[in-house]
């Protein structure tokens, strides 16, 4: 079965996550947040913005939104501003909370994406359900189901799934899905001690294991903190983490929170555990007295909410397995180094760089004791935090900010290893497949294989099929790797396969990028005849480790085992919609702006951009958050870590010159000849079909020109010397000096973009009007266009050429078209 998404213009979120629950962020909620109450009541969108981000940041995979206040009386038109600044700045998908179906039907017209409604139910005469459920049919989307009915809030476990019954039977007379109910089947306080709520929490465990084996199609869900209302913040803190616990073994698919007060169950003490769960479970006749005295007399912190700290007297293996399970990235270095020296019998004098020590010794003395230090310490460390995730006792973000420290650590180890040969456990070839230049991941998963004893022929990016042939007949390997970041370069993927099936070829494919999933790798393995030798969907580099670790010690087995899971796999068919009758929409075109020049394009270069003013458009938080990973307890100290960092590289660049940036824009004359998108140049004209929207607006990027209109084009790059010495950095073990040139460099290019924006905005005399669209986005997906805009503006004069497949070399470069209109708004298709 395809799991349903909820999607904003850039992600898409499966709501059945693997390990469950789904995180819904609940502190964009007015109605529960004071802060965000605060922010809402000044008009401060900046402020919102920022607590989205943080909530993302903490592990939500999608947003609760409610601006709703008896204060003022414009939440229609606040919302509508609200998740148009959200769709915009934030990836991640929004739950739309209202109490009135006309402010939630508004600002699911705003969003470019698929959200999920909050809420609908039958209270009542059902008029919410009645209106509500006309928009989730017009729009595929779900929502939440809450189990009220006519009698109101059901509360046995029998009452919950009846009330089920009744929403999902009513939904039906509207051709809504079984998929499309979000099922909450309510959970009520457990701090009144009334004889009433005893038994709350087992009602709602038990409400949701019979309404997912009465729709197993369908999800559940819970606000979770109302099972601790009226309890004190620390009691409140420990209750949700347990009950949370509970209620994913018990089949619960997402849950309303507050991931950054999540504790994980294995981390709470004994005691506590004890305490709450015979609340929960309703044991003792004292459960509630005890739970309260317990946190009063045990202060305002609970046991397992105080800092988890590394005992100074432990040995440093010790310390650095305690730090990768525990998610303490500061000071693993240091702990990695002494571990290693640990185990060295002879005495190695260490030196202090930057507060981490350094082994004066060759690497021939290092190398075993590194590699005992990884398999006793570190890799135990990751597979403990693997199996606490597979068993649901941790959720994504703790799992993901361990794996942080993990890399930290190996970037660290990796200096004292030393490669023999005849040690090896198995041969990988790797390679970023043909028309893709991103490598990053890659360059992951050979780091991460290569200290964990195998042996990588890493063939770079944009490796042609044949080359990977050639080097497989070369070196006989254990198993292939094949990377690709966008959609468009998957399809190299299928071409080995297909290769690999019609040469007979017996090598084991394990694919990995963004761009895939376990349903388009499981499609190409099954066309044309199962791939005797398994093609793997591998998530993330420890999927393809741990499946690279079977290949080498149970090949047969593993192979049988996905043979049979495949042979039993079946693929959703979904038909591709036909948009091309869809009414115009309706956008008129405005009087041109003048151009202080047309069809010449124009060039700047290293001596004519100043990169602190460039620096001046970069975006901070992308910068240390995405590209450089730095998230701290508290954004406030990421920050100022950031900050730091920013400076000493933006010194290092100037001094030794590490980008070279250029940029090449130009106006063009253009016509929009029925819907395409026709462009002058002293070439000639190329044409350009954009894409239209299914949304209600049907937009097109074309509508926003007129017959005789003015149209710009700009490309920037950071320059090929930085992927230059990014490579260098890399081959010469240099991998976080690396990371971070990459990171400033990718951020760098889009502040160029921005820079160049404004300039001809500046040129052109239309203020901020217009916006700007890069190629690969949703309005514009087809990378492949790049060749028309290097037609216009030859940017490979500049030092940027493209892949066959329409990516730009240097991978730090970006192309847009600027749209001078000003009702020009970023849609999805």
């Amino acid at each position: 079965m395809k799991i349903p998404r909820i999607s904003s213009a850039l992600k898409a979120v499966e709501l059945k996550q693997t390990p469950a629950p789904l995180i819904i962020g609940e502190r964009l909620n007015t109605q529960g947040s004071k802060r965000a109450k605060q922010l809402v009541l000044s008009d401060d969108f900046d402020g919102l913005i920022d607590l989205a981000r943080e909530q993302v940041e903490d592990g939500a995979h999608c947003l609760d939104v409610c601006v709703a206040t008896t204060e003022r009386a414009d939440e229609l038109e606040f919302m509508k501003k609200l998740v148009k600044r959200l769709s915009l700045e934030i990836d991640a998908p929004l739950v739309i909370d209202s109490t009135d179906p006309s402010v939630i039907e508004s600002a699911i017209q705003q969003i470019p994406g698929r959200p999920m409604i909050n809420s609908i139910n039958l209270e009542g005469d059902g008029s919410r359900f009645h209106r509500l459920a006309p928009l989730m049919a017009k729009y595929g989307l779900p929502a939440v189901a809450l189990c009220i009915g006519p009698k109101g809030m059901a509360k046995t476990p029998q009452e919950k799934v009846e009330t089920a019954e009744l929403l999902y039977e009513t939904g039906k007379k509207y051709g809504l899905r079984e998929d499309q109910f979000v099922f909450d089947v309510l959970t009520f306080t457990l701090a009144t001690g009334e004889a009433e709520f005893l038994d709350a929490g087992k009602n709602t465990l038990d409400g949701i294991r019979l309404v997912k084996q009465r729709f197993p199609n369908a999800f559940t869900v819970l606000g979770l903190s109302n099972i601790s209302f009226g309890l004190s913040p620390a009691a409140r803190k420990i209750l949700n983490s347990i009950f949370l616990y509970h209620a994913v073994k018990s089949g619960l698919d997402a849950a309303i929170v507050n991931a950054k007060e999540i504790v994980p169950y294995p981390e709470i003490s004994e005691k506590e555990k004890t305490l709450v769960e015979n609340l929960i479970f309703n044991k003792t006749q004292n459960a509630l007295a005890d739970v309260i005295s317990h946190f009063e007399n045990s202060g305002k912190v609970s046991s397992a909410s105080k800092k988890v700290e590394v005992d100074p007297t432990w040995s440093a293996a010790r310390r650095a397995n305690f730090r990768i399970v525990n998610r303490l990235k500061d000071g693993i270095e240091r702990d990695v180094v002494l571990a290693i020296k640990e185990k060295i019998p002879q005495d190695i004098p260490v030196e202090e760089v930057n507060g981490i020590p350094v082994l004066k010794a060759k690497k021939e003395t290092t190398h075993s004791a590194a590699i005992q230090t990884l398999n006793d310490d570190l890799l135990p460390a990751m597979k403990e935090v693997g199996d606490k995730f597979g068993a649901g006792e941790l959720i994504l973000p703790f799992v993901l900010k361990s794996a942080e420290c993990m890399k930290a650590s190996v970037v660290e180890l990796e200096k004292y290893l030393l490669k023999e040969e005849g040690t090896s456990k198995g041969k990988l070839v790797l390679g970023t497949v043909y028309g893709d230049v991103h490598d990053i991941g890659k360059n992951l998963v050979k780091t991460i294989f290569e200290n964990n004893g195998y042996t990588v022929y890493d063939m770079g990016k944009q490796v042609p099929l044949q080359k990977f042939v050639e080097k497989i007949n070369e070196v006989k390997p254990d198993a292939i790797g094949l990377s690709a970041l966008l959609v468009s370069t998957s399809k190299q993927m299928q071409y080995f396969v297909e290769y690999a099936r019609q040469n007979e070829m017996k090598i084991p494919v394990l694919c990995g990028g963004a761009a895939i999933n376990s349903n388009y790798i499981n499609r190409i393995a099954k066309d044309g005849g199962i791939y005797q030798s398994g093609v793997f969907f591998c998530r993330t580099m420890f999927d393809g480790l741990k499946t690279m670790d079977r290949i080498i010690s149970e090949k047969d087995v593993l192979i049988k085992e996905w043979k049979e899971k495949v042979e039993k796999w079946k693929e959703t068919k979904v038909e591709k919609a036909d948009h091309s009758d869809l009414p115009h929409s309706g956008i008129r075109p405005v009087t041109p702006p003048v151009a202080p020049v047309l069809g010449k394009p124009i060039r700047l270069g290293p001596s004519d951009i100043d990169l602190e003013q460039v620096w001046s458009y970069l975006s901070k938080k992308s910068l240390f958050s995405l590209s450089w990973g730095l998230r701290g307890n508290s954004m406030k100290d990421a920050d100022a870590e950031g900050e730091k960092i920013l400076e000493e590289w933006k010194k290092k660049v100037i001094a030794e010159k590490l980008f070279e940036p250029k940029i090449v824009y130009g106006y063009f004359a253009c016509h929009n000849r029925d819907g395409k998108l026709v462009v002058d140049h002293p070439g000639g004209h190329v044409e350009f079909d954009f894409p239209r929207s299914a949304q209600s607006k049907h937009l097109c990027l074309s509508d926003y020109f007129g017959e005789s209109d003015v149209v710009a084009f700009q490309a920037v790059t950071v320059g090929q010397r930085t992927q230059e010495i990014i490579d260098k950095w890399n081959k010469d073990d240099h991998y976080t000096d690396a990371y971070y040139l990459h990171g400033l460099a990718v951020e760098t290019a889009e502040a160029l973009a921005e820079m160049t924006q404004k300039r001809i905005q500046d040129e052109l005399g239309i203020g901020k009007r217009g916006l700007r669209y890069s190629w690969g986005y949703p309005s514009c997906p087809d990378v492949s266009q790049h060749h028309l805009v290097w037609k216009i503006l030859r940017p490979e004069e500049s030092g940027m050429t493209l892949t066959e497949a329409g990516q730009i070399i240097p991978e730090q470069s970006t192309a847009a078209i600027v749209v001078h209109h000003p009702d020009a708004e970023y849609f999805v298709l």
